[in-house]
């Protein structure tokens, strides 16, 4: 009677801990699927496919409970664990595998500047949780004991100074498989351009359609923008996905791509296209060609060709999809609206005085460019003079077709 009795003791703290490190996981596997789908989006987005929504977005609204619940869940697994007599191999792997996944899926932004090493060390922890859950009663076939090599060399008739298999134990195969692991993550980290991405930028004189796409990173400006667009409390958290905002600008984003916003800027590297472009205060060219205005953002500029002063100071940039003009503008410290333009050195012109602020696309006056997009090869004029300016027609002219020299 008792041993039947301690016989359900241990099944139902056998199911307890099975039944509670299920539902860990899959507390877990939430903040891990959203991990998961930036890096996938981030990915795409080198080959020049964005997406603007992803599936489960919303659970990220709940990401903490989610977590936290997990952390419950996999706390009474492991409570359940200490109390199997004999311990279960199966609530053992299930253990593993919802440590891992909570150090995955880690949602406090006080570690978001660690959260590669977390990533790394609880994914290597929940894979090896898998490989023992499948394979264990494969790899017990690979552990020999003492007698058991005795044997062996009994029946084959091994002399004595054969070479023999070391004695292999589960705790020297994860070693083997975390190692592995490492090893694996640091290769593809060389061949990925990583490292380099790690160094301080580099100053060049060629053009970013030289640079590798995976080389491209967020200016200073770029990242004080993104964390105005997307951060609008402050609160480190990104106001649509509810992931940290470090993760969202590491990705290359100054809008969230997770929602649905169509507008939405696209990922650093979605595209890279050109446009000609001049800017006329009071019939004099302002001048681009300048070191303060190269690259100040990643998502469009003006780059430095020290060949050509007028390709650098009239060939505009843009390394993202749906990027408006406003944007280069404003990296420069300028501020552009369809009634005003603010320069570097503060002065607002005005529609006043019978000056007025005029815009032309392609040779044909618009309302606005503040806010426009531009297309491949558009050519771009904002002219700042008399109403009827006798000269629009020579600046309109003098647009360069330097674009073209660019397209890929």
């Amino acid at each position: 009677m008792k041993t039947k009795a301690l016989s359900l003791k241990n099944r139902l703290l056998g199911s307890g801990g099975t039944v509670s490190g299920l539902l860990g996981g899959i507390g877990s596997l939430s903040n891990v699927c959203h991990s998961l789908c930036v890096s996938v989006v981030s990915l795409l987005a080198i080959f020049g496919i964005t997406t603007q929504i992803l599936p489960l977005m919303f659970l990220q609204t709940y990401q903490l409970y989610f977590w936290s619940a997990a952390l419950v869940f996999t706390a009474l697994s492991f409570y359940f664990f200490l109390k199997q007599k004999p311990a279960i191999a199966r609530d053992r792997n299930l253990l593993l595998i919802n440590a891992g996944l909570l150090l995955f899926g880690l949602p406090f932004t006080q570690v978001a500047d660690f959260q590669e090493f977390f990533r790394f060390i609880g994914g290597s922890a929940a894979i090896a949780g898998v490989l023992l859950f499948l394979l264990e009663k494969r790899l017990q076939l690979v552990y020999r004991s003492a007698s058991t090599i005795g044997e062996v060399q009994t029946m084959t008739s091994v002399d004595s100074t054969s070479i023999q298999l070391p004695r292999l134990t589960t705790q020297s195969l994860l070693f083997i498989i975390v190692v592995s692991g490492f090893l694996i993550n640091q290769f593809l980290m060389y061949r990925m351009g990583i490292f380099g991405q790690m160094a301080p930028p580099i100053s060049t004189t060629t053009t970013s359609a030289m640079k590798p796409l995976s080389r491209m990173k967020l200016t200073p400006f770029d990242v004080v923008l993104a964390k105005e667009r997307m951060d609008k409390n402050n609160d480190g958290i990104c106001d649509v996905c509810g992931m940290p905002i470090q993760q969202c600008i590491d990705s290359g984003q100054l809008d969230c791509n997770m929602g649905k916003n169509k507008d939405a800027i696209g990922i650093l590297g979605s595209q890279h296209i050109h446009a000609d472009f001049k800017v006329y205060i009071n019939g004099q060219a302002l001048d681009f060609a300048k070191p303060e205005y190269f690259m100040k953002s990643s998502f469009m500029h003006v780059d430095n060709n020290p060949n050509n002063k007028e390709d650098t100071s009239g060939v505009l940039h843009m390394h993202a999809t749906k990027v408006p003009l406003w944007i280069f503008f404003r990296s420069l410290g300028m501020s552009l609206t369809k009634d005003s333009f603010t320069l570097t050195d503060g002065r607002v012109l005005k529609n006043e005085n019978g000056n007025t602020l005029k815009f032309y696309l392609d040779g044909k006056k618009v309302d606005e460019l503040e806010d426009y997009v531009f297309q491949e090869l558009d050519k771009l004029l904002i002219s700042y003079g008399p109403e009827n300016d006798p000269d629009i027609q020579k600046q309109i002219n003098s647009v360069t077709s330097l674009a073209k020299d660019h397209k890929k």
